[in-house]
Parts: structure tokens; sequence; C-alpha cells
């Protein structure tokens, strides 16, 4: 087994279980416990999991990248009217963006069937699409992250630049009113902030939850955002901030 693929079976152990030993993985996998042990001291340093003495447990949920599947269940029905309300914000003819985050994807489920060319980095925002035969989907192609079912890295970036991007929408782990957004990935991280730099406007997709989290990589200001959709339960400061910054809000019905 190649070191990137034991690495990526101790994240899924570590996600499942909560918490694991050396002598554990190095059994499951096979391996000397002086492999595990190094492979946990590269994990931690890359950010994706806490070594502990003796073994490693997962990150806390604002710092790691959650499994697409889990995300798009948390606060769903928030989710969804978000998406509907952005949806609203798409024109027929637009060029839009679209990251790889649940909430957007609620947003590609509410695009109507017309002639629309949707930049994406997100493999279920384009297989959903699929089945819209007049809107034009463009892949950035890359790197390959499995737990967000998105593709990251170089080649995605240098694919963002060959397009011209009208309208972003996007989420991220963490909304700060003061730091501004935040990524638990730095690979998440560069994207959004690449897609953000070639975009005309962006429009931030963030439920209430999202508001006050600081999460690893802070990639944007709010003042680098045009408009932020909500929900009800987020905290009534928080519109008053973000006119402050110049930055439109509305709060999906």
């Amino acid at each position: 087994m190649l070191a990137r693929q034991r690495h990526q079976e101790i994240l899924n152990r570590v996600g499942r279980a909560g918490a694991v030993r050396v002598a554990e993985l190095a059994r499951w996998l096979n391996v000397a416990e002086e492999t595990i042990r190094r492979d946990l001291e590269k994990l931690d340093g890359e950010g994706k999991l806490i070594r502990t003495h003796g073994g490693a447990m997962p990150l806390p949920e604002d710092r790691r990248e959650v499994p697409f599947d889990v995300r798009r269940a948390k606060h769903s029905a928030e989710k969804e009217r978000i998406g509907a309300a952005a949806a609203r914000f798409v024109g027929e003819g637009d060029i839009i963006a679209l990251d790889a985050s649940s909430t957007v994807y609620c947003l590609a489920r509410a695009l109507p069937d017309w002639p629309l060319t949707v930049l994406t980095n997100s493999m279920e925002v384009a297989t959903l699409l699929m089945s819209r035969p007049r809107i034009q989907v463009v892949s950035t192609g890359g790197m390959l992250d499995v737990a967000s079912q998105s593709f990251v890295g170089s080649f995605a970036e240098e694919a963002l630049s060959r397009l011209h991007i009208g309208k972003l929408f996007l989420s991220s782990k963490g909304v700060d009113l003061v730091r501004g957004l935040s990524e638990a990935a730095d690979e998440h991280a560069r994207l959004k902030r690449r897609m953000m730099d070639l975009a005309d406007e962006t429009y931030l997709l963030a439920d209430h939850s999202k508001f006050g989290v600081k999460s690893v990589v802070f990639f944007a200001d709010l003042k680098d955002v045009d408009m932020v959709i909500t929900d009800r339960g987020v905290d009534p400061a928080v519109l008053p901030e973000l006119d402050r910054h110049h930055v439109r809000s509305e709060i999906a019905e």
C-alpha cells in the first residue's frame, strides 16, 4: 500500500472511531508501529489529525474537512432555503462559479435548466447538473479530495484563470466578523481565494452556524464579499456588522 493510501485509511479510521492507538493501526494496516508513528507525525503536521501519546484523535469539526454527505445533512433545511434564495440572483446566460460546499450544492439543485455556464470544482455539482442539458458545465479538474468530493491544487487553480467568472457563489467553514472567511485546509482556502480574485461579484452562502467560527486558514476579508445570504437563525448583531463592512445581506425565507 502506498503511503498516500495508508494516510487516507488512517484518516478514515480516526474519523469513524474518534480515537485510535498506534498498535491498533499497525495491526490493521499490517505495518510496523514506527511506520504508523511517522504517518501520524506527518498527518498532524499537515493539520489533518491530532497526534496524541500512543495514538491519534480527529480534529475538532471547525478545523477539519468533514465528508460531503455529513455536511449536507447538517442544517439541511436552512441550506435549502439559502440555496433557493441565491438561485434568484442567477440570470439566463450568466457565467457563474460554484464551490464544493454543501450549501452551494443546494443552489445548484435550485437552478433552472436554461442557458448558463457553470464552472465548478465540485464533483457533486457537476454530476447533479448532468441532467440539465441547457447548462454548460466546466469542471476545473485537479487533485481529487475524497472527503469534500472536490478538485483542488494547482491544476484546479490554473483552470479557473481560463474563464471569465461573472458571479461566484461560495461558502466557508467559518465567518468571523473581524478576521473574515476561513477554511480548514489550505488547498481549499487557496482555491476559494483564486475564485474570488477572478469573479466580478462574490456571494457568500452561510447558514447561521458559520458566524463566529474561526477555522484554520483565513482567505478573505468580509469587505471582499458583495452579498451574504443566510437564514433566520443568524444572530441579529451580525447584520449591522455586515452593513458596516458595506456588504449587502439577505435572509432566506
